[in-house]
């Protein structure tokens, strides 16, 4: 809950009647209407950007606090710390895989559900990953699931490969096809591209194909990228594999935006995740 004078995503210490849970004014605010109560804890949170390192990009961590405190005003003994703080939301239940073995991935900003092989390591649905292109645009990713996650030693969050929904305007772009090209040609440059805006990667862009999605009500159009990654990075992989699995507009009407299923996956190295893997990643994509 928050009152007068404090930033909207800053949580503030209320005196409450224990009987009713109503909030007491201080005497400093007798004089004054009581502040509207919000909600503390929003449907959806706001993101918590984490770094990717090993690769090229501003990494910015935000964490928004959604967690509120009460104080009762009574002679009782004072309350256990478990009363005073409320618990973050318990992750639904309910998602189940559609692969069998597989897991599934959320996102508290799309409404969107795809399924990860079991040795992914899915992230928590408010976390976002994003990156600085050299032009000053960012990039991101929410619904984020990793392969082989710190495989490189010193480099903090390091993955062999990395999954999770992105979106672009209608208006960016031409139509389905090219709203997935451009999507991996962003991220190319702003992942795998040099620091201080020098040379980018070199690309390759693949033939577009289609995907059907949404439990089989909607077809989808992937693209694969092939990128040669500049020499910044640690324990660098040969090439990368970029897909971008895009929906149609009408998929999500009225967003305004083509919503995307990306998958940057290192290639030429033991174990790289197959392009098959990647298309059944996205058949998988489903309403939340």
């Amino acid at each position: 809950m928050t009152g007068p004078g404090a930033r909207p995503d800053e949580p503030r210490l209320w005196s409450v009647d224990p009987l009713t849970g109503q909030p007491l004014e201080t005497e400093a605010e007798q004089t004054r209407p009581l502040p509207a109560v919000l909600d503390a804890v929003p449907p959806r949170r706001r993101p918590r950007l984490l770094p990717a390192l090993g690769v090229i990009g501003l990494a910015v961590l935000l964490v928004v606090g959604t967690t509120a405190t009460y104080q009762a005003k009574t002679t009782a003994p004072p309350p256990s710390a478990e009363d005073l703080v409320l618990p973050d939301p318990v992750l639904p239940t309910r998602i189940k895989p559609m692969i069998a073995g597989w897991q599934p991935v959320l996102s508290d900003d799309h409404p969107l559900v795809f399924d990860v092989p079991p040795d992914w390591k899915t992230e928590k649905p408010d976390v976002a990953i994003g990156f600085e292109t050299p032009a000053g645009d960012l990039v991101t990713l929410q619904g984020v699931a990793r392969y082989r996650r710190d495989f490189c030693q010193g480099s903090e969050l390091s993955a062999r490969a990395m999954a999770g929904i992105t979106t672009i305007d209608e208006g960016e772009v031409g139509g389905i096809a090219q709203a997935a090209e451009e999507t991996t040609l962003r991220w190319a440059e702003a992942a795998y591209g040099s620091i201080g805006g020098g040379q980018g990667p070199k690309t390759e862009i693949g033939t577009s194909g289609p995907v059907t999605v949404l439990e089989g009500g909607v077809i989808a159009t992937a693209v694969t990228t092939t990128v040669l990654p500049t020499a910044n990075g640690r324990c660098p992989a040969p090439s990368v594999a970029i897909t971008a699995i895009a929906l149609p507009l009408r998929a999500l009407p009225g967003s305004g935006r083509y919503h995307v299923l990306l998958v940057l996956a290192d290639q030429e190295i033991p174990g790289a995740v197959a392009r098959d893997v990647v298309l059944k990643m996205g058949e998988s994509i489903r309403r939340e």
